[in-house]
């Protein structure tokens, strides 16, 4: 999907959401963009994921985001200049359709930043990009995504993710690496 850029990362706390917000804030004012922050749930993994009480109660449910206050990582896309943000709480057989409800909801064209490491198992995004911490453990269910990869960010929480300045998006062409 020429439309759709996918924010990996090898775990949590390892700078995903900041990055998509600064991706947001800065083609925010070329374009709308769409997000989408997904959470598949796996047995094995339930450290990976925080809380998201009151977001999606139960699995396979979209939410869209309407808050302007608290640090959930979809009030932050939101407030980073998004269009509209969605949240999707899924386990890993309910993402496709999950994300086809999201599709169905925003214009045809419209550009995507989702923040998710599943989602890319399903669809193909233009653009994969990975964030991964200076140092720390690679959750196991992130290592194809590195491999995928069109571009990794090594988050030091320092830089301020000189790596935005590589990606833009055309409304022709999509996502695109410059």
């Amino acid at each position: 999907m020429k439309n759709l850029l996918i924010v990996g990362g090898t775990g949590r706390n390892v700078g995903k959401t900041e990055f998509v917000c600064r991706l947001i804030a800065k083609l925010s004012l070329q374009t709308d963009i769409y997000a989408l922050k997904v959470s598949a749930i796996h047995p094995d993994e339930e450290i990976y994921h925080g809380d998201h009480g009151g977001d999606c109660s139960s699995l396979g449910q979209l939410a869209e985001e309407s808050r302007q206050v608290g640090n959930k990582d979809t009030i932050r896309m939101l407030r980073a200049g998004a269009k509209r943000v969605f949240y999707l709480r899924s386990d890993g057989s309910g993402i496709e359709k999950g994300f086809q409800e999201f599709l169905n909801t925003i214009p045809e064209e419209a550009a995507i930043i989702c923040e998710s490491n599943s989602l890319g198992d399903v669809v193909d995004p233009a653009l994969l990009i990975v964030v991964k911490a200076a140092a720390g453990q690679v959750k196991p269910r992130a290592i194809a995504q590195l491999e995928r990869a069109d571009l990794v960010i090594i988050s030091d929480g320092q830089s301020g993710f000189p790596q935005l300045e590589k990606i833009d998006y055309d409304t022709v062409a999509g996502w695109y690496l410059k």
